[in-house]
């Protein structure tokens, strides 16, 4: 074989060797990193399960002391009534003992939030009647109340739905003062509940207040669990009431202009339950 033909023989068969070499480092450098990249998976989803263990956990403990705080606060609530009963002719002292009976409501009130955040319960679903239910939330509001501030409701009929009445009342109650606290100056708290002329198949709710509104920055994350704007808020509030509302396959919706006032528009299915109307 004359030689030129073997030295081009072995260039081929280098230059095959060259490329093949050049794709398998390619490969290898392919391989690499995606090696790099399921182990930063694996990492990443070892540390979610992490979190979600101990979130868990922190949940289970969250709702064993909110159940152990439950129980005095029940029996100072009950003994701050008695109080403001006999103090009926001490206005100074009365003032005193419903101070007292306030803190209990805002305490219960939070720990109510608490254990529905932590514990996630399903609705417990019986035939409800909507207003007993608002006005039973709107009861739960005093001691809450601020001068120059009134609360009208209207009901376009009675209508029955099938709901869990105490997360329904936990949900009202959340907004009712959160529309409180934003009427600083006095202002109109409105419930309007009616069904939807068109489908028949929701009961719609529209809760307004007259208060500060809120800013527009802030109106995408006024359901985040634990965002709040105020000092003292621990920013469970709305984000249960979007719990409640998803657990009854329903849907809210909220318009707000900052210095003119807040409503929500909450949805609540009633297919499957015969319509009421008195």
């Amino acid at each position: 074989m004359p030689e030129n033909i073997q030295v081009d023989l072995l260039n081929d068969a280098f230059n095959t060797f060259r490329n093949a070499s050049k794709k398998l480092e390619q490969q290898y450098a392919m391989l690499e990193s995606k090696i790099e990249e399921l182990n930063e998976e694996i990492a990443e989803k070892n540390s979610a399960m992490e979190r979600t263990r101990r979130l868990a956990a922190m949940g289970e403990m969250a709702a064993k002391i909110a159940h152990e705080i439950r129980n005095p606060l029940g029996s100072m609530a009950i003994l701050a009534t008695l109080l403001e009963r006999e103090l009926t002719h001490d206005g100074e002292k009365r003032k005193l003992a419903e101070h007292i009976t306030k803190g209990v409501k805002t305490l219960d009130n939070l720990l109510s939030n608490m254990l529905l955040f932590a514990t996630a319960p399903g609705a417990r679903l019986k035939q409800v009647e909507i207003k007993e239910v608002i006005e039973e939330s709107v009861l739960l509001t005093r001691g809450h109340e601020k001068k120059g501030v009134s609360i009208k409701c209207w009901y376009e009929g009675r209508t029955r739905i099938m709901a869990d009445p105490a997360q329904l009342r936990q949900m009202f109650l959340n907004i009712f003062l959160n529309s409180l606290d934003a009427m600083e100056e006095g202002g109109t708290l409105t419930v309007r509940t009616r069904l939807d002329e068109e489908t028949m198949n929701f009961l719609q709710i529209e809760i307004k207040d007259t208060g500060k509104g809120i800013p527009e920055e802030h109106i995408d994350r006024i359901f985040d669990p634990f965002f709040s704007t105020k000092e003292r808020g621990t920013g469970l509030g709305l984000a249960i009431v979007s719990t409640v509302v998803n657990g009854h396959n329903g849907s809210i919706d909220v318009r707000s202009r900052h210095g003119e006032g807040t409503a929500f528009l909450i949805s609540l299915p009633v297919a499957g339950e015969r319509r009421i109307v008195c």
